[in-house]
């Protein structure tokens, strides 16, 4: 994993935007946060299932249905951003939602919370995806030079692909490190870099806005 993330800090800087780990305002912050929003969300809808089954009793389907929350989610945020007159405040709208999702998630790890925070949590995560997605990929055409619409528009499917990549070998390694301590410790640390990318999703917003 360590030799992966080595040459992942090498060579996306040649495959991305210039100035895209840096999130250099316009063009480079958009492509960055479609990566640190997919990381921050795939970390998080990752281990739901697991923890629903394991750690609050619910069988294979049931935890499935809640998974499905992401779904309707998505769908309601990508219907309702079509509909936001204000298109340049939807970024940080959606960081937003990822913050208090992911935070909402990382809450219902203790038994004494209600499932109904961790579902909410998700669908929250999910609407501010369905947001974001589209307003990104408008954004990019729009911040492109014609003969560069077409590599951007991939450098966007790439940064997500690059960053959920390497925070999902990242979270499982730690996840496993951590699982022998506690299992509620092992989630409490995965969800945790999940809140740690929203957060950092949100001053990211603001710049590619």
């Amino acid at each position: 994993m360590t030799a992966g993330l080595a040459a992942l800090v090498v060579f996306a800087p040649r495959l991305l935007p210039a100035g895209t780990l840096r999130a250099r305002p316009g063009l480079a912050s958009a492509v960055a946060l479609r990566g640190v929003a997919g990381a921050a969300f795939s970390a998080v809808e990752v281990f739901i299932p697991l923890l629903l089954s394991h750690e609050r009793g619910l069988s294979p389907t049931a935890a499935g249905l809640v998974l499905a929350t992401s779904a309707v989610g998505w769908m309601a945020g990508s219907w309702a951003q079509a509909r936001i007159p204000a298109q340049q405040r939807v970024p940080v709208v959606a960081a937003a939602l990822l913050v208090a999702g992911s935070a909402a998630v990382t809450a219902s790890v203790s038994a004494l919370v209600p499932l109904a925070v961790c579902i909410a949590g998700l669908a929250a995560m999910a609407v501010g995806m369905g947001l974001v997605h589209p307003v990104l990929s408008t954004l990019t055409l729009r911040l492109s030079e014609p003969h560069e619409q077409g590599a951007n528009s991939s450098a966007l499917q790439l940064s997500e692909s690059l960053f959920t990549t390497a925070v999902l070998a990242v979270t499982g390694t730690l996840f496993a490190a951590v699982l022998a301590v506690s299992p509620a410790s092992a989630y409490l640390a995965v969800f945790g870099v999940a809140v740690v990318l929203a957060v950092l999703a949100v001053p990211v917003a603001t710049r590619a806005r």
